[in-house]
């Protein structure tokens, strides 16, 4: 089983779609998914179908997505070597439901896989290596996760936190290219991501810095301006003083911005 969760749900067996055309079975194979081997309770299975109103028919329900799901897989294997792989796939328990798949070919695997592999490394000190294996983790993204399955409250949690784990991967390789010295190559993307993340303080600190370091220190100053302007008018709050210290070390010209970037310390905590 091939499935794709950074995105669109996307789920095939021997090149053919398992995924349901019904919204209800869709969100069940959603949520199998995410919880690959481990048992969805029927309890958690019938919050994320039908929220707090639940009907009396829920459980035959279930039971008929699960029937969509099995069928799905049953026609993708029609002829292979067992007729019972529907079954063993989407295991029926005591308790609900459990998926019972490989997950070599799972996006959100080899997603984990590179974020874990840049991660050692960066312990190494191969920074390169690192900012390398993170990009490619995140070209596995197509969409926001789950981008054509309304998540309920079952599902809403893992599309969170998903959507904040990328969040956090692009700002350690931005992090990793600026320690790199790529500084004129992230400015683009920078200005596009703090467009997205007016708030984000860590993405406008690594732009100004970018800017900064690229020889365009008015820009790195504006950046701040703009970083202000929408906390103040838009949270009522000012920057931090991790920030603030930041514009203060850009308007003294301080040389040693730059050489801190060649230690094994993140960007954003310069002057920690």
């Amino acid at each position: 089983m091939i499935a794709r969760v950074l995105g669109p749900l996307r789920v095939t067996m021997n090149g053919v779609s398992v995924v349901p055309t019904a919204l209800k079975a869709r969100k069940l194979l959603a949520v199998l998914i995410l919880n690959r081997g481990r048992v969805v309770q029927r309890a958690a299975i019938e919050r994320e179908l039908w929220g707090l109103d639940v009907p009396m028919s829920a459980s035959t329900g279930i039971q008929n997505c699960v029937m969509q799901i099995r069928k799905s897989i049953g026609r993708a294997v029609d002829g292979g070597p067992s007729d019972r792989l529907p079954k063993e796939t989407l295991i029926t328990e005591a308790t609900g439901y459990r998926l019972e798949v490989p997950g070599e070919q799972f996006d959100i695997v080899g997603y984990h896989r590179l974020v874990s592999a840049a991660g050692e490394a960066e312990a190494r000190g191969d920074l390169s290596q690192a900012s390398a294996q993170l990009n490619n983790a995140l070209k596995l993204w197509r969409d926001a996760p789950l981008a054509d399955v309304p998540a309920g409250p079952v599902l809403h949690p893992h599309v969170l936190r998903l959507e904040e784990d990328r969040k956090a991967v692009l700002s350690q390789r931005v992090g990793l290219d600026l320690r790199l010295r790529r500084y004129a190559e992230v400015i683009g993307e920078l200005h596009a991501l703090v467009a997205l993340n007016p708030y984000d303080e860590v993405l406008h600190e690594y732009l100004m810095l970018a800017l900064y370091l690229s020889g365009r220190r008015n820009d790195a100053l504006a950046a701040y301006q703009g970083l202000r302007a929408a906390l103040t008018d838009g949270i009522g709050l000012e920057p931090s003083h991790r920030v603030r210290r930041l514009q203060q070390q850009i308007l003294n010209c301080d040389d040693a911005l730059e050489h801190t970037f060649l230690d094994d310390r993140s960007p954003h905590l310069v002057g920690a």
